[in-house]
């Protein structure tokens, strides 16, 4: 019996898990401030927007330039969807998702790598 809720127990770490590595969204961090990519909170907007700092993001993430204005319409648009930049991200190849956080990453970002594996 006791081996039985082990087992289910293991097996909801790793369904919360798998399903947290799947996702298109991320969280970044910089300056003790912290949001998801797709977040609509005054933070993302100082930070990654007001900044300056996604036009250097996407620049160095070197993507197709019809993927950069989508990423920068998707995070800085005053009339922001969720969930068309999450379908943007989504339809990026892994390598090109690599690319733009380590672009993150290049401009002082920090990435949450769980939320994102």
């Amino acid at each position: 019996m006791m081996n039985k809720h082990i087992l289910i127990g293991i097996f909801a770490v790793l369904t919360t898990l798998t399903a947290g590595c799947g996702s298109s969204n991320f969280l970044v961090y910089k300056d003790a401030k912290h949001f998801y990519v797709t977040s609509n909170g005054a933070t993302l907007k100082k930070v990654l927007c007001e900044s300056g700092d996604i036009n250097r993001i996407l620049t160095d993430s070197r993507l197709p330039e019809a993927t950069q204005k989508d990423l920068y319409e998707g995070i800085c648009s005053s009339n922001k969807v969720k969930e068309r930049l999450l379908a943007t991200l989504e339809d990026m190849t892994p390598e090109q998702r690599s690319a733009l956080k380590l672009a993150f990453q290049a401009n002082g970002y920090q990435i949450n790598t769980i939320a994102n594996c």
